[in-house]
Order: C-alpha cells, then structure tokens, then sequence
C-alpha cells in the first residue's frame, strides 16, 4: 500500500524551515515536543478530515511569504488539508504554548475552508487533540 493509499492521522504537525540561524534555533525542542504529544493525543481518534498543520519559520536561506495562518493543499482521496502558519523567528519565552495557540488557531482555519468547499469535519475532535496534548506538557 502506498503512502497516498493510507489512511491520513486526524491532526498532524510539519515544518518547514528556511534555514537553521542561532535564533530559530529554539522551535527545536518545542516542535519536537508538540509533534510526539500529539501523536499520543490523536490515538483512537476518527475524524472526517484530517488536519496536517505545517509551521514556517524565517531562516538564512528562506522568509514566509505570508504571515498568519491559511489553508494549503487538500486531498480528497486521502479526506486531509494542509493548514500552514508561520512562526516568528526568535520563539518567545514559551514556545511550546505558542505553538498550540498557532495550532488552534490552524484548526479554526479549517472551519470557513470546509463551509465553502462543503466538506465535513470535525473542529470539536482536533481541538480535543490539541487539548490533550496540552495537558501532556504540564
């Protein structure tokens, strides 16, 4: 089975980065983090539409060229939408919560998307995986 054939994990978190700089370097550890408690988190959870949300984060190399946060790429066959957001590059003193306010913040971007586009999902479920994964970092 190829990994366009496999079914798509309810919530999950990429990044890109433009380029590693001394002040970017601390989303590392964060990252790392909310990535590994949220794949705990989405354990046994079903959702309509998967949710990957991708951070950007200004480098050396590569700058966002937007900011905020807006939907991406959609696959139907897989039933999952890219939402990307950017983060600054110096984190600030708590990235790890920042990172879930940007991910509720992405998920909240869902809901106009899937009214346009008339495709169901379920924002309660995510949030519940963000939640979860908060209570993880205390």
């Amino acid at each position: 089975m190829s990994e366009e054939d496999e079914a798509a994990e309810p919530l999950s978190i990429g990044v890109i980065i433009g380029g590693t700089t001394p002040a970017n370097k601390g989303w590392t550890e964060p990252l790392r983090a909310l990535s590994q408690r949220v794949t705990a988190a989405r354990a046994g959870v079903d959702v309509p539409l998967a949710v990957n949300v991708v951070f950007h984060i200004p480098g050396r190399l590569l700058q966002p060229e937007f900011e905020g946060v807006r939907t991406g790429s959609y696959s139907r066959k897989r039933s999952i939408l890219m939402v990307q957001a950017t983060l600054p590059e110096q984190p600030p003193d708590d990235p790890y919560a920042h990172l879930l306010i940007v991910t509720l913040r992405a998920i909240d971007e869902v809901e106009p998307w899937s009214k346009r586009r008339r495709v169901d999902v379920d924002l309660d479920a995510l949030r519940e995986i963000v939640q979860r994964a908060s209570t993880d970092a205390s």
